[in-house]
């Protein structure tokens, strides 16, 4: 079950954290994957540790906000791993990290850079990749969406706005293009062990299985909706969060 055995994979935001995981999971269960991040050398790390385990991967820097870059990146994969059946959306956080500010005090400037990467660079990528999953009859696209967007969370009122819009887009996408053989899903996260300590500390009271999640709980969930067996299960946020609890 669950095998990608031939399937090529473009993971956003993958040279490290969740993505990471994400790609890890693909890649155990046979996809060639593509590792996108902002900065070229945690692409190129990510590349060379899943390479030296014998997976195939390519290195495929670009930012998600400008479509000519993404145009030209879904191209060099494509020239390299061949055509894309797996899309994960994985950039949520800017580049140079994010930290809780509140909405009235978070500047009105700093909004679109949020909505830019969250949902404007997930639709250059679905862009780039739905017409040929289309025209082949097969396609996964995943959306990484967070608790933020779902039940919102203090201090992330325009992340929260953008990753709930992403889940939309998944929504639409799913009735669009599921009778040409693709689906459209997201994964809802919790807080996952990559965010700074500061954050995570006593965390773990917040949810029901006593932990915060980590990159493999992700992955696994990637997995299975990138999979055959979920043909049939599409737009759908599938919420991956230890079970929380609230604050």
């Amino acid at each position: 079950m669950f095998d990608l055995t031939g399937k090529t994979a473009l993971i956003t935001g993958s040279g490290r954290g969740v993505g990471a995981g994400i790609a890890r999971a693909l890649v155990s269960q046979g996809a060639k994957v593509a590792i996108n991040d902002y900065f070229p050398d945690r692409a190129d790390d990510q590349v060379n540790l899943l390479q030296a385990e014998g997976a195939t991967a390519l290195s495929a820097p670009f930012d998600v906000t400008d479509i000519e870059a993404v145009k030209a990146g879904v191209e060099h994969i494509e020239q390299n791993l061949g055509s894309i059946d797996i899309l994960v959306n994985n950039v949520g956080t800017l580049p140079h990290g994010m930290r809780p500010t509140p909405f009235l005090d978070t500047p009105i400037e700093d909004w679109p850079k949020h909505v830019d990467n969250n949902l404007y660079g997930t639709l250059n990528c679905c862009r780039c990749v739905a017409e040929s999953m289309s025209d082949r009859g097969w396609g996964r696209i995943i959306a990484i969406s967070s608790d933020a967007g779902r039940v919102g969370h203090y201090g992330s009122t325009v992340y929260g706005a953008a990753k709930a819009a992403m889940e939309g887009l998944m929504r639409t996408l799913a009735k669009e293009l599921g009778r040409k053989g693709v689906t459209a899903n997201s994964i809802v996260l919790g807080l996952i062990d990559t965010v700074p300590e500061e954050f995570s500390t006593g965390a773990e009271k917040y949810f029901s299985t006593g932990r915060i999640g980590t990159p493999d709980d992700i992955g696994a969930a990637a997995v299975y909706l990138a999979s055959e067996e979920a043909s049939w299960v599409t737009g759908h946020s599938l919420v991956v969060n230890g079970g929380f609890v609230g604050t």
